[in-house]
C-alpha cells in the first residue's frame, strides 16, 4: 500500500502551522527527530505508525486515519513492475528492461494523480538511464536522464548542492545511480563522496540499503581501501540475512571474499618484507 505522501505532508504541515507550532516545538513535545518531521512534511518518507501515534495528540488529529485518505490506486501494479525491474538489475539482465519500460508507460496512461504520475515518470527515466548506460554506453546521456528524474520532484537539485536537500527512497535510488555514473565520467573519489552521502540518508531497513553497501564496497575496492570494502560488504550481508532478502547476497559475499583475500595477501606481503629487514 502506498500513499500520496506529498499531499499528506502538506496537510500535516498545515495542521501544525494552524496550531501555531514550529517544527522544533512539535519535535520537543513528541520526542521525534526534526529530520523525521521535515521528511514527513516534505512527502519524502512513509511515516511509521509509532511516529504518527506520537504526533497525533500534539497536532490534535488522528494522523494514521488521515494517511489512509491519501491511498493511491494501482500502486500494487507499480510495485510489481518495480520488483521485476530490481530482480533483472540484480541478475544483470539489461537486455529485456524494455518490457518493464512499456508496462510503466501503459500504467502511466491510466493514472490521473499527479504525485503518482511523477513517481512513475521517475522510474521510467531511471530505466531509460540504465539502458543508455548498460546497452549503449552513452554515459552522459544516462546522467542527463537521472538528473531530469530528480528534478521532477526536487527542481532545485544539482550536483553542487545535493547535500543540502531532503530525499525520498526513490530519489536516493536515483542519487546512487548518479554516483555510479560519476565514477565513469569524473572520478572514483567523487563517486565515493556521493555514495557515502547515500548511506547516511537511507534507513538501514530500506531495501536500497544493501545495494548501496555493495556499491560502496566495490568503490572502496577500486581505491584499494579494502578494510572499508569489507566493512560495507558485511553490513549488506547482515541486512540480507536479517530481512531474509537474498537478492544480491551472492554479490555481497563475492565483494567480501575479494576484500578478505586482498587484506590477507597484503598482510602476508608486509610480513615477508619485514622478515627481509
Amino acid at each position: 500500500m502506498y500513499y500520496n505522501l506529498q499531499a499528506f505532508g502538506e496537510e500535516a504541515r498545515s495542521i501544525r502551522t494552524n496550531l501555531g507550532f514550529t517544527q522544533k516545538d512539535v519535535c520537543e513535545l513528541s520526542g521525534i527527530h526534526e529530520d523525521t518531521l521535515r521528511k514527513i512534511e516534505n512527502g519524502k518518507v512513509i511515516p511509521i505508525q509509532k511516529t504518527l501515534d506520537l504526533l497525533s495528540p500534539i497536532l490534535k488529529k488522528d494522523l494514521n486515519q488521515l494517511l489512509l485518505n491519501y491511498r493511491l490506486n494501482n500502486y500494487q501494479a507499480f510495485e510489481e513492475i518495480r520488483n521485476r525491474l530490481e530482480s533483472k538489475i540484480d541478475r544483470d539482465e539489461y537486455q529485456t528492461l524494455s518490457v518493464e519500460l512499456d508496462d510503466l508507460k501503459a500504467l502511466l496512461h491510466t493514472e490521473s494523480n499527479t504525485y503518482f504520475i511523477n513517481l512513475i515518470n521517475q522510474l521510467i527515466l531511471l530505466i531509460e538511464s540504465i539502458i543508455l548506460n548498460k546497452k549503449y554506453s552513452k554515459i552522459n546521456e544516462a546522467l542527463d536522464k537521472l538528473i531530469a528524474a530528480m528534478k521532477i520532484t526536487t527542481p532545485e537539485f544539482s550536483l553542487n548542492n545535493y547535500k543540502n536537500l531532503i530525499y525520498s527512497s526513490m530519489e536516493s535510488r536515483i542519487l546512487m545511480n548518479i554516483a555510479l555514473l560519476i565514477n565513469k565520467i569524473e572520478s572514483t573519489e567523487k563517486s565515493l563522496e556521493i555514495m557515502e552521502f547515500c548511506i547516511q540518508i537511507v534507513d538501514p531497513n530500506e531495501k536500497l540499503y544493501p545495494k548501496i553497501c555493495y556499491n560502496l564496497s566495490y568503490t572502496y575496492h577500486r581505491l584499494d581501501i579494502h578494510e572499508s570494502a569489507l566493512k560495507y560488504s558485511d553490513l549488506g550481508i547482515d541486512y540480507c540475512i536479517q530481512h531474509r532478502d537474498y537478492n544480491g547476497l551472492n554479490l555481497l559475499y563475492f565483494r567480501k571474499g575479494v576484500a578478505e583475500y586482498l587484506l590477507s595477501h597484503n598482510y602476508s606481503t608486509l610480513l615477508h618484507h619485514l622478515s627481509q629487514l
